[in-house]
């Protein structure tokens, strides 16, 4: 997903279009009206996951030949980026965007000013729409913008401890944050980052949390976004698709789909507790047991370029995990289930990793011959820490 960082980023990179006169416009679903005839670019408004284009006829006799009466004639493009949505400036005559091997890329928009071009891929558009809506909207919301310059900490926290709050104060804190009018511009891996840092748990209700936790949770989002937006990329993940938590480096991350908007996330049982008066206890814990693991080394080229895979191809191993090397070219393989308990069929049990909404996250173990078309001896055994914390980071990719 496109969070606000990413939006914030390509709002600067059409702002130095403003002033342009549009020669042309073309989008992935035709033709439209050449609404856009004598009109520039007179403003770009950025509102966390939104960006709006703004356009100002050039000569305002026109609107006086057509007797309109409206005291704002700007008309808007509306822009949202979805999954994996980009925006581009380039120069005229310039192909579309090519990914090796692959056919050019048709732009879901592409404008044509007089120096330049702008296009975006993978984009929602809505053309055009009165430009007073997106003012007012950036009027109403500036303050709570995550990577807004006028973003106020102070503001964002007192709406959400209002007793007139627009949404129940049993939502869970993990849809809180991704309110677009409470919180615009977090998404789904702020929001992730965020409340590991801030160390709480996505399914504690808006009502559970005092004003230093709201305060905490919304200013680690805060931060972790503006961080990403300087830097162009997000942060490092602490939870976020991952395995093993960064924080207390145990494989302790769990994985399901939370709160009203069904959004998958992470969290770590260890440091994200459901009772924060837990918190305490776990870091005296954890500070004095950090499990090293068992490290694997490639006997060419080292520890740091080992991996972890699941065999795929039907037989006798399937699904077995094991060790190889990231190196191209490189034959090192090693079975990584050698610990593994044996089912009732004797052999070696199968690992897996739980995504329902109970237990998700959570690894167990089953039977090998139990599949789409066979039962097996029905073993299963939910995974002792002993034989995931071995393994740690190496089990991401096995999620």
């Amino acid at each position: 997903m496109v969070e606000g960082p990413g939006t914030t980023r390509n709002g600067i990179k059409a702002e130095q279009l403003i002033g342009q006169k549009i020669l042309n416009i073309t989008t992935s679903k035709g033709v439209h009206n050449p609404w856009w005839t004598n009109r520039k670019l007179s403003q770009v408004v950025k509102i966390g996951k939104e960006l709006f284009l703004i356009f100002a006829l050039i000569d305002e006799t026109i609107i006086k030949e057509q007797n309109q009466q409206t005291p704002n004639h700007d008309l808007a493009l509306r822009l949202h980026f979805g999954m994996v949505g980009s925006l581009h400036i380039n120069n005229h005559g310039t192909q579309t965007r090519q990914y090796k091997g692959r056919q050019p890329d048709m732009p879901t928009l592409e404008i044509s000013f007089e120096s330049k071009l702008l296009r975006t891929y993978d984009t929602t558009i809505s053309i055009p729409i009165n430009a007073i809506a997106p003012r007012t909207k950036y009027q109403r919301l500036h303050t709570f913008d995550c990577c807004s310059d006028d973003f106020s900490l102070d503001n964002v926290v007192e709406k959400l401890m209002s007793p007139s709050l627009s949404i129940s104060r049993d939502t869970v804190i993990s849809d809180v944050l991704l309110d677009q009018n409470l919180c615009p511009g977090f998404g789904n891996v702020i929001k992730v980052e965020g409340m590991h840092q801030a160390r709480i748990h996505p399914k504690r209700p808006l009502s559970s949390l005092n004003e230093e936790e709201l305060r905490l949770v919304v200013d680690k989002c805060q931060k972790y976004a503006m961080r990403w937006f300087r830097e162009g990329r997000a942060p490092t993940k602490a939870v976020y698709n991952q395995t093993s938590c960064g924080t207390c480096h145990k494989v302790s991350v769990r994985i399901c789909r939370v709160g009203g908007s069904n959004r998958t996330t992470f969290w770590c049982v260890n440091c994200q507790p459901m009772n924060p008066n837990a918190l305490q206890q776990h870091a005296v814990a954890t500070s004095q047991n950090i499990p090293n693991g068992i490290k694997r080394a490639c006997p060419t080229h080292g520890p740091a370029n080992v991996m972890l895979r699941r065999c795929k191809k039907s037989g006798m191993n399937e699904q077995r995990i094991f060790y190889c090397c990231k190196k191209s070219n490189c034959r090192f393989f090693s079975w990584a289930d050698t610990n593994f308990p044996m089912c009732k069929c004797k052999k070696r049990a199968v690992l897996r990793v739980s995504k329902t909404d109970k237990t998700g996250g959570r690894w167990f173990f089953f039977c090998a011959k139990r599949g789409p078309t066979a039962n097996g001896c029905g073993y299963f055994e939910w995974a002792d820490q002993k034989y995931l914390d071995r393994y740690g980071q190496l089990l991401t990719p096995l999620l």
